[in-house]
């Protein structure tokens, strides 16, 4: 990604935002594209590359507390409800009345309350292997959800997210950065099965520093990029997504939005993950099917990393979507 082209903005809340912005040309519409955790917005410079000789519009942000953004350390400052306001701030701030939204990972979530608050400022969605997710209508007990998962699918699914609450979790992820790193990215979907869906499990893989070595979709130079970024960084702000989920700090905006903004009216894209230990298939289906039910779906054999393990069938099953919405020429700025 041209390093030219990325800007600092700050939103109106005070906060620098680092993002990456092509204006579109042709008439293409602008996709704003968002990364999910580790991530930042490097990890989509494969679509990048491929949409933009195309004349997309890209404005692909560093989220708070990831990349060259912001990172504040208060967990507060991490509420969906305020981040997809910063959202908005970097819209009005490029002249862009509405985007193609598209999201990964908490990427989704975060694209998920912005378009309950501000739905008229897209043409539309894709959601990636995390879909469509809805405001809460109760506070979150993590014990209780690890157990459910546990009983009705023998996972636990959000076993990690136990220990990234824990106010000294950062510190041994940033010790052991490189086993941080390749957990996160692993050698092969069933790792997360082993090591990050059961509690304790992640903790104990990054306490034992271990470190398998790279899956064979990722480039050493993209390993390099991801693990300096967040050694840089540090992960102490930007493990406050999960102590925001877990501590409920979401609630209290969540039962603010109406229930008819719940439903989403715009054309939307659901890409599954086939192999993702978490965010499976048939989980993410359930959202759908209640909230957005003209959604079209289309399953990868991959795991969690769409946009690295299947670059080329990523590409072109967003472009070829797209393309059919017809949103060349439509108006797309302020």
């Amino acid at each position: 990604m041209d390093v030219a082209l990325y800007k600092d903005r700050k939103v109106s809340r005070g906060f620098t935002y680092h993002y990456f912005y092509q204006p579109a040309t042709l008439g293409q519409p602008t996709l704003l594209i968002l990364h999910g955790f580790p991530s930042s917005s490097y990890g989509w410079h494969r679509q990048v590359e491929y949409f933009r000789p195309k004349g997309y519009g890209l404005l692909v942000p560093d989220l708070l507390g990831a990349g060259e953004t912001e990172k504040p350390e208060d967990p507060q400052a991490f509420r969906l409800a305020l981040i997809a306001r910063d959202l908005i701030d970097l819209l009005d701030a490029e002249g862009l009345d509405k985007v193609v939204g598209i999201g990964h990972d908490w990427g989704s979530v975060v694209l998920s309350r912005t378009a309950n608050l501000f739905q008229d400022r897209f043409h539309a969605f894709i959601w990636n292997v995390v879909p469509y997710t809805p405001p809460s209508h109760q506070r979150m007990d993590i014990d209780a959800a690890i157990a459910r998962f546990e009983t009705l699918t023998g996972n636990a699914r959000y076993g990690y997210w136990k220990w990234y609450n824990e106010d000294d979790a950062h510190e041994l992820c940033d010790k052991n950065i490189d086993a941080f790193v390749q957990l996160a990215y692993p050698v092969s979907s069933e790792v997360w099965l082993e090591w990050l869906t059961p509690p304790r499990k992640a903790k104990q893989w990054t306490e034992e520093n271990r470190q398998p070595g790279l899956p064979s979709w990722l480039t050493q130079d993209e390993y390099d990029r991801f693990r300096d970024t967040l050694a840089k960084g540090g992960l102490k702000s930007y493990l406050n997504y999960y102590k925001v989920a877990v501590r409920s700090l979401n609630y209290e905006d969540d039962q603010k939005i109406a229930q008819d903004a719940w439903a989403i009216h715009k054309p939307t894209l659901f890409v599954a993950a086939k192999y993702d230990a978490v965010a499976t298939p048939a989980m993410g289906k359930v959202n759908i099917e209640k909230y957005v039910p003209q959604a079209k779906t289309v399953e990868l054999e991959c795991g969690h990393w769409v946009q690295l393990e299947q670059t080329d069938r990523l590409n072109g099953v967003w472009e070829e979507w797209i393309e059919d919405l017809r949103l060349r020429g439509a108006k797309s700025t302020l």
